[in-house]
């Protein structure tokens, strides 16, 4: 189906320097996507209009199934989509992955990583994320919404179409990591968190009990981040 455009101009006034203007100003669109698991139940998820096929899929897999199945979509009915589960039968991630990473590539990788193209240049609501592959080297999924976990429904969605494995890959996102973040993260199997806002004390702890590597504050222009917990030295001098 076609999808409504990302943004659309809507007039407004303007406060600024003592008077008002009228201007036109973008606001990002926002559509209603409704997923029914076989079995589970029925969600309705509002996001940005990109590729709800690889939201739906992704947050079933994050938020509604178990560990050892994976959905499939059975039919799609405009932004209405069936799914089932399915064993999964990927193969076991890679224990060693996803490896040592120096801090002057990490730097360099959040500053590739925030340097993409992006919608949020156009409105500013936006939140991204992506997944960075350490053989590859190469971020090999990206993904852009209105709502920060959606972003991480959307590279699930992905892997599971692409076959990624995403315990053996790192997760860079531009937004706050909060427990629910973090806890999404953990469901989707990652190992290594980097992000460039701040993060939260329960966010913090699941990440200590999980022995998930948790990095804040990266900001490549000030040369910065803080490592908030890596017992497995994954971040390197």
């Amino acid at each position: 189906m076609e999808l409504p455009e990302l943004t659309r101009a809507v007039p407004c006034r303007r406060y600024r320097d003592g008077s008002f203007t009228d201007i036109l100003d973008d606001v990002a669109t926002e559509i209603r996507v409704t997923l029914d698991l076989d079995g589970v139940g029925r969600k309705t998820l509002y996001a940005a209009p990109l590729d709800p096929e690889a939201l739906v899929l992704g947050h079933a897999a994050l938020d509604m199934l178990g560990p050892g199945e994976i959905p499939v979509v059975t039919d799609a009915q405009g932004l209405s989509f069936s799914l089932k589960a399915v064993p999964d039968g990927r193969p076991a991630p890679d224990p060693t992955r996803p490896g040592k990473l120096p801090a002057a590539e990490l730097l360099a990788l959040v500053r590739r990583f925030i340097a993409e193209p992006g919608l949020w240049d156009g409105t500013g609501c936006f939140h991204r994320a992506a997944l960075y592959d350490p053989l590859a080297g190469n971020f090999i999924a990206r993904a852009e919404d209105i709502g920060r976990h959606n972003c991480l429904d959307r590279l699930a969605g992905q892997g599971l179409r692409q076959g990624l494995c995403l315990p053996e890959l790192i997760l860079f996102l531009s937004c706050r990591v909060t427990a629910s973040m973090m806890q999404k993260a953990l469901r989707a199997g990652l190992h290594m968190v980097v992000s460039r806002s701040a993060v939260t004390g329960a966010a913090l702890g699941a990440a200590k009990d999980a022995g998930v590597t948790l990095v804040g504050f990266a900001r490549d222009a000030e040369e910065r981040f803080t490592v908030f917990t890596d017992a497995a030295g994954r971040v390197g001098a």
